[in-house]
């Protein structure tokens, strides 16, 4: 009887495998064909319709499926932006006078938006949202801990997996840290790189960040914790020339927007990866596109750019590009 069933088990688990199997490969089908639908569906242009808005920053709220813009104007607002072109004010400080918004990052651990705001490049801060609301909560005032310093701007920001905040200062050639109880120091200085714009956050502890100005550009890596060991990273085959907004894709990629020195009307997005931990990259991808400030991820193949060639700070419509690096 035992022998029996024991046969009857064997003729049993081919058949779960192969059920097993199908049914792994049906999901994979309707994986692949949601990626492939939102590529044909989602526009190729999204039009904001945002007199004088004048964004320099981007970023995607991936839950409830919009973008939000910033403005180095001094007078409207951040505002969000669906893929039918709605416009919304999310926030709006005139009031209190926080100038002029850059980089934005979502920090959705906490439930915050985080902005780059500068006033009249004499002063630089980073402005702390609640990401529901649109309020208020904090302002760090990076500008009060370098008073040897004239011109500041806060450009672009990240959080990392401790809520630790890194802040690119620009003009003052400075990387900032703010710690948990939103108290700002200086993690990087250095001569001779170039000046700090984009920067994302590994997770295995560094910061990589684009350098760049006319004469010269450098990407580096900059380990958090010992942050004076940080190198430039070399990059085969490729004459860096700056990124402005920059990616950390799942991949473990860097995507970086970058103008395209030959036309000044149009611009390049960059792939890279690397094989030792970014001591050094290769390109990998490179997608020509109109002139862009920067970018942001919607999946895991569509990203749309900013596109922004400085001519018109009162321009009444502003332009997302769709972007598709498989």
């Amino acid at each position: 009887m035992l022998l029996k069933k024991l046969k009857q088990l064997k003729k049993t688990i081919p058949i779960i495998g192969m059920v097993f199997f199908i049914s792994c490969n049906e999901q994979k089908k309707k994986e692949n064909y949601s990626i492939t639908s939102e590529l044909d569906t989602l526009p190729k242009l999204i039009i904001a319709k945002a007199p004088g808005q004048n964004p320099e920053g981007i970023e995607y709220d991936k839950k409830r499926k919009l973008f939000f813009l910033s403005s180095i104007n001094k007078n409207p607002a951040i505002i969000t932006l669906d893929f039918k072109g709605n416009v919304k004010v999310f926030s709006d400080e005139k009031e209190k006078k926080q100038g002029e918004s850059f980089g934005l990052q979502i920090d959705y651990k906490n439930n915050y938006l985080l902005a780059c705001a500068n006033y009249l490049e004499s002063s630089s801060h980073i402005a702390i949202y609640n990401l529901t609301s649109g309020l208020l909560k904090h302002t760090i005032n990076l500008s009060e801990i370098l008073p040897e310093k004239k011109l500041f701007q806060a450009n672009d920001l990240i959080v990392d997996d401790n809520d630790i905040i890194y802040v690119t200062g620009r003009l003052e050639n400075t990387i900032y840290k703010i710690d948990t109880n939103l108290k700002p120091s200086i993690l990087y200085q250095k001569e001779g790189l170039g000046l700090p714009n984009g920067i994302i956050y590994n997770p295995k502890g560094y910061l990589l960040v684009s350098y760049y100005t006319k004469e010269e550009a450098n990407l580096i890596k900059i380990p958090i914790n010992t942050p004076t060991k940080a190198e430039i990273i070399q990059i085969k085959g490729f004459d860096f020339r700056g990124f402005d907004g920059m990616i950390l894709n799942e991949k473990g990629n860097l995507v970086g927007v970058a103008k395209n020195f030959d036309n000044p009307k149009r611009g390049f997005v960059f792939e890279l990866s690397t094989e030792d931990e970014w001591k050094t990259a290769k390109v990998v991808q490179k997608i020509s596109i109109n002139r862009s400030s920067t970018i942001a991820q919607v999946n895991s193949e569509i990203y749309y750019v900013l596109n922004q060639d400085w001519k018109n700070k009162n321009a009444k419509t502003w332009t997302l590009e769709k972007v598709s690096l498989k």
